[in-house]
């Protein structure tokens, strides 16, 4: 009964999926390319505003964790995100159409607060949601929960993808307004389903006569090594995996001549193996190996894809591709199931909003200036003189590089002594209120 009811659990994740595809890929398309607007402008509004939505994910962490609405400390403000989220969705062809006719600095501010809301929205539901699943599990059962979770998002974002290509083959503005209001309707319904009668309806945990505030509780996040470990660990692993992510079709079309087609395959083949290690990580390697363990395994195997990205770019290995970027995706499989439930552990009991919401908001902050990185790098080795498989070879190590780096934060990381560390700064906040 528990794996049905978590498994109803992650139809939200699967919606959320389904509404990156559509924000954060149909829509940024139709803007550059059907309605012509430059790409900074795009990068701005759509990236720009939704990342920066993130700084909310602290505050609003803390601040569900002493403020239950209607009872509830999560549900309602996961639904309330939902809905502002799905209603963005829907007027966002409209917002960007009026923007494109006429696209000066007063539509494109006014459009970037429209995103920005967006941003905070997503955050909010976010947070709250990843926050309702640390309460209602154990250490024991977050991999195998995280597994299944985390794979519903990779459907969501699979089906939505075949969806709006086949509900866009014949583009009309139209279309994409009817497939927008779709998307937010049935986003809406798979949320409710979701989190249907999950949380059961109480006062939040007592915390003492006096807690802390916001800045006590904030300042022994940032005073325990522990987290700021953790949080060098999740911003280093985020940054150099994300890399990767608008340079790959790229790099497969300019240095060995693939076609779009051929080029779009890398989505499958990193689809599944992404899919397979979250399956298999949580499933399998968490419950027998241990969270860390399987992070780790992530992180190497993930290590030894972009190397073999760059050495089938300096051999022209064309045929070495596929292999690797499934290697890639199962790596980062693993590496998603274990790094999420640690994340679930590296919190309190009192602050588990706050605690999610700071991991929340360092993923935000890592992921955020990616596109522009990977692009850039490889931009600027080209004008020293490497030709274009060296440079793309040249990004691939270093997202390799970051990849160790990150291993060794990792391993300064113990959820125990996070713990203790966190009881013995809560004994000195008490004695300083």
């Amino acid at each position: 009964m528990k794996r049905r009811r978590f498994l109803r659990l992650g139809l939200f994740q699967m919606a959320a999926g389904g509404l990156s595809v559509l924000f954060l890929g149909v829509l940024n398309r139709v803007m550059r390319v059907e309605l012509g607007m430059d790409l900074l402008t795009v990068s701005l509004l759509v990236g720009g505003g939704h990342y920066l939505g993130a700084v909310i994910a602290i505050p609003f962490g803390y601040y569900s964790d002493r403020h239950p609405l209607g009872g509830y400390r999560r549900t309602v403000y996961v639904l309330l995100g939902a809905l502002a989220t799905a209603t963005i969705l829907v007027a966002s062809p409209f917002v960007v159409r009026w923007i494109a006719a006429d696209p000066h600095a007063g539509r494109i501010t006014a459009g970037f607060g429209v995103f920005l809301l967006e941003g905070i929205a997503t955050y909010v539901a976010g947070t709250a949601y990843l926050a309702l699943i640390t309460d209602l599990t154990t250490e024991e059962e977050r991999g195998g929960v995280t597994g299944m979770v985390w794979t519903l998002l990779m459907v969501g974002i699979i089906l939505t993808g075949i969806g709006s290509g086949l509900a866009l083959r014949d583009f009309h503005i139209g279309r994409v307004m009817s497939l927008f209001l779709a998307g937010g309707i049935l986003a809406l319904f798979l949320a409710g389903v979701a989190l249907w009668r999950q949380e059961p309806k109480g006062s939040p945990p007592a915390v003492g006569e006096r807690p802390p505030g916001f800045r006590q509780a904030f300042g022994g996040l940032l005073q325990n090594p522990q987290a700021r470990w953790f949080g060098g660990f999740l911003f280093l692993s985020m940054f150099s995996y994300f890399m990767q992510d608008v340079i790959l079709e790229p790099f497969g079309g300019e240095v060995f001549g693939l076609s779009p087609s051929q080029t779009a395959r890398f989505n499958a083949y990193m689809g599944v193996g992404v899919v397979s290690g979250m399956l298999l990580g949580g499933m399998r390697l968490i419950p027998s190996r241990g969270k860390p363990w399987t992070t780790a395994l992530g992180l190497f195997l993930m290590m030894g894809a972009f190397a073999g990205l760059a050495a089938s770019a300096w051999a022209q290995l064309a045929q070495a591709l596929p292999g690797a970027i499934l290697l890639l995706g199962l790596g980062a499989g693993f590496f998603t199931v274990g790094g999420v439930a640690m994340m679930m552990d590296m919190t309190s009991e009192e602050h588990t909003g706050l605690f999610v919401g700071a991991w929340t908001l360092i993923q935000a902050l890592a992921k955020g200036p990616t596109a522009i990185a990977g692009g850039a790098l490889q931009t600027f080795l080209v004008s020293i003189g490497l030709s274009p498989a060296y440079a793309y070879g040249g990004v691939f190590l270093f997202e390799a590089a970051g990849l160790w780096l990150a291993y060794l934060f990792l391993r300064q990381v113990g959820v125990e002594r996070f713990r203790k560390e966190l009881e013995s700064l809560g004994e000195l906040t008490v004695d300083a209120l």
